[in-house]
């Protein structure tokens, strides 16, 4: 699919997912991570079994103060999420300072029901 067509299909996603927010009286916004309890249909994500996932994303903004770093990612199988525009917490070893907003990067999770820490951020390829 062309650029073009993936922006397209991907702002229609945005636009119909905040309708259906708004029309449930929900305010659009960035969701943190102790809002996504119960978003994984997996068993190991929903008992609390630790879990590691990673998936490729661009950085939407970097929170060095509070050492958070928002992504707008791409579905993330391992543990049944959709692409989303989301904040996580980094570990204390993940560097920040490297980190720039507006890069395509690569990144893992590890958690479990659905409060996940980024472990690692490199490049994508």
């Amino acid at each position: 699919m062309s650029d073009l067509g993936q922006s397209s299909r991907k702002s229609a996603l945005t636009a119909a997912v905040a309708a259906l927010l708004l029309a449930g009286g929900v305010q659009a916004q960035a969701a943190p991570m102790g809002d996504m309890t119960g978003m994984s249909g997996k068993a190991g994500a929903e008992s609390g079994k630790q879990q590691t996932a990673s998936t490729t994303g661009t950085v939407a903004a970097v929170n060095t103060g509070q050492h958070k770093v928002t992504f707008d990612h791409e579905p993330i199988p391992a543990i049944n999420w959709p692409a989303m525009h989301m904040e996580f917490p980094a570990a204390s070893s993940v560097d920040l300072s490297k980190v720039k907003p507006g890069e395509k990067v690569k990144f893992t999770l590890s958690g479990s029901k659905g409060s996940y820490t980024v472990q690692s951020i490199t490049p994508a390829q």
